[in-house]
């Protein structure tokens, strides 16, 4: 995936989800772990609860963003 940050202007980091696991402290939350590898190389870990999980499937269940994430699926990579 394609990432900007406001505090790197217009640099355009390469990232990707690496890990999603249960809290290890025991929360009621998940993380979500998230690292970029060109140009510059951070690991972002996001602490996740029920609202954000819920904001997020509300927000892909539109039905155009749904069946345009659907269709990003199946589509092969060139």
């Amino acid at each position: 995936m394609k990432v900007n940050s406001t505090g790197l202007g217009q640099t355009t980091m390469t990232a990707a989800f690496t890990q999603l696991l249960k809290d290890p402290d025991g929360g009621d939350t998940l993380k979500l772990k998230i690292e970029s590898s060109e140009p510059i190389h951070w690991v972002i870990t996001a602490t996740l609860e029920g609202a954000d999980l819920r904001n997020f499937i509300k927000l892909l269940i539109k039905p155009s963003i749904l069946y345009y994430a659907i269709a990003l699926m199946m589509k092969k990579k060139k």
